[in-house]
């Protein structure tokens, strides 16, 4: 069974980037699990979620303490993040504008801000990240594209389908390990 944790700040999207992992999962063959974590609901206070994807049913519905991945949504909650625990062996997957090299983890790296901007994802509060996000994750997670594309359009079909699939391919193709 493979775990991530979602570390973001309210309003970026944590909880639907956990659905459409889990969805992505399911539309893959496997059972997939979002699990929503909501402790003071207000935009701007650190949030969470997790996501759980396994080939065989999963029995697990607590949240996750030391998961495989931890996705950081925002280069301002790395050191928190991974205060709250991560596999010894576990990888980060962040939003940053450039290489973040953290010692003891393999690191994936994708500007998701620059890519929601440029595709027109906006809310209020910013961009919307969680788009560029799903595809960087579906691709350390090799989660083929297709899957991926197929998600975003089951979800949101149209325009809103199309711009978003532009911003997540986007991220698929430029997600970057980073090499200590």
């Amino acid at each position: 069974m493979l775990e991530l944790r979602i570390n973001g700040f309210g309003g970026q999207g944590s909880v639907t980037l956990a659905h459409l992992l889990a969805q992505a999962a399911l539309e893959n063959g496997n059972q997939g699990q979002a699990l929503p974590f909501f402790g003071v609901e207000r935009r701007g206070a650190p949030v969470r979620a997790a996501v759980r994807m396994s080939p065989a049913t999963i029995h697990a519905h607590s949240q996750c303490e030391l998961p495989d991945y931890v996705v950081v949504m925002s280069e301002k909650l790395t050191e928190a993040a991974l205060s709250e625990g991560i596999n010894e062996n576990g990888a980060v997957i962040i939003n940053a504008p450039q290489a973040v090299a953290l010692d003891k983890h393999p690191t994936w790296q994708v500007d998701a801000d620059a890519i929601a901007r440029e595709a027109g994802l906006f809310s209020a509060d910013g961009p919307f990240i969680n788009i560029p996000l799903f595809g960087a994750v579906c691709r350390v997670l090799d989660i083929p594209q297709n899957i991926m594309e197929q998600t975003i359009l089951n979800k949101w079909p149209g325009n809103n389908g199309e711009r978003n699939l532009g911003a997540a391919s986007k991220a698929y193709n430029t997600v970057t390990q980073i090499r200590l």
